[in-house]
């Protein structure tokens, strides 16, 4: 008959059992899941694409799908539908999403200039060439949009110097530019390299045009931060270590940049250089760029809003308070 020495930890395992976890060993908690959108083929969206490869959602407990939206306001409507947690975004449609009245917040930076340059047809030298010709953007209320309207305004000409036509991404613009559809539109590395090559001329280089710019964003609902509070303070724990590991990392960022892009290794290495060095690992935007995008909106509620309308930092500002961007250097 087994003493009474012996029948008391059997009977704490067998309770154990009951209660549905091994003895001695407690249950392995599920991570979170949480759907990521991203609305744009190029390399602003490096540090995402590095953290779901090399593992940094799933340290932080985070089971996450990547969803390719095509363009920011496609992206801010999935977030509305509820098809998308987070999203990879120009801050161009995030701050039109918020003038039209979605609850949609900015909650950390990808990229902080305006990227990219202006790459006309063979036959237009100057900015007044452009007149009377076809623009091509990605949407409207796009960055693409945004940076064609700037580009216009620097060199005095009037929005309707040109008619703008909706193509979608960077290579369905290359392919209209190629095929004599449209004269003039904006191209990110590494795909502005291949437009270079093949003879256009390039009118502007964007980062002189805005350097302190909203460019790209991490960005989600109010009401998600409300809710899932913990989940995106992950989510930014694993963006900055990805950010900060991208940043030192040319073979690993190559790596990705091939994969999401489905770019050759020589225009993945030009997507590195080009934005390696303009990833900010803390995250923060300012909010003198989002009063860039402000000032540029022809929506009239864009004259009563400020920055604060549009930012969330309070998470950043918690992981500040803690020394966690300390810790990333």
């Amino acid at each position: 008959m087994p003493t009474a020495s012996f029948m008391k930890p059997v009977s704490l395992c067998v309770a154990a059992l009951l209660a549905g976890v091994l003895c001695g060993t407690a249950p392995a908690a599920a991570d979170e899941k949480v759907i990521i959108g991203w609305s744009s083929a190029d390399a602003s969206f490096g540090p995402l694409f590095y953290a779901q490869d090399k593992g940094y959602f799933k340290k932080h407990e985070l089971d996450t799908t990547f969803v390719f939206l095509d363009s920011g306001a496609k992206g801010v409507q999935g977030l509305v539908g509820g098809g998308v947690d987070m999203l990879g975004a120009d801050g161009f449609s995030v701050v039109n999403a918020g003038l039209s009245g979605v609850d949609v917040r900015v909650v950390g930076s990808l990229v902080g200039v305006l990227a990219g340059r202006v790459v006309a047809a063979k036959d237009i030298q100057t900015p007044q060439d452009l007149k009377g010709k076809k623009w091509g953007i990605s949407s409207f209320g796009s960055e693409a949009q945004m940076a064609e309207k700037l580009f216009l305004k620097t060199n005095g000409l009037p929005d309707s110097s040109v008619t703008e036509v909706q193509l979608g991404n960077q290579g369905n613009r290359f392919a209209a530019l190629d095929a004599g559809q449209i004269a003039a539109s904006t191209f990110l590395p590494p795909i502005v390299a291949k437009v270079e090559a093949a003879g256009y001329h390039v009118l502007a280089q964007l980062p002189e045009l805005a350097p302190e710019y909203m460019s790209a964003v991490h960005a989600t609902l109010a009401s998600t931060i409300a809710k899932r509070r913990a989940m995106v303070k992950a989510y930014l724990e694993a963006i900055a270590e990805a950010t900060a590991a991208f940043k030192k990392d040319r073979a690993g960022g190559i790596e990705v940049f091939e994969k999401y892009l489905k770019a050759n290794e020589g225009d993945a290495g030009l997507a590195w250089d080009y934005y390696a060095p303009i990833y900010p690992a803390a995250l923060r935007p300012t909010p003198k760029s989002v009063q860039f995008l402000l000032d540029q909106s022809t929506d009239p509620k864009a004259k009563t809003m400020t920055p604060a309308n549009f930012l969330d930092l309070s998470l950043l500002d918690e992981l500040e308070t803690a020394g966690f961007f300390k810790t990333l250097n």
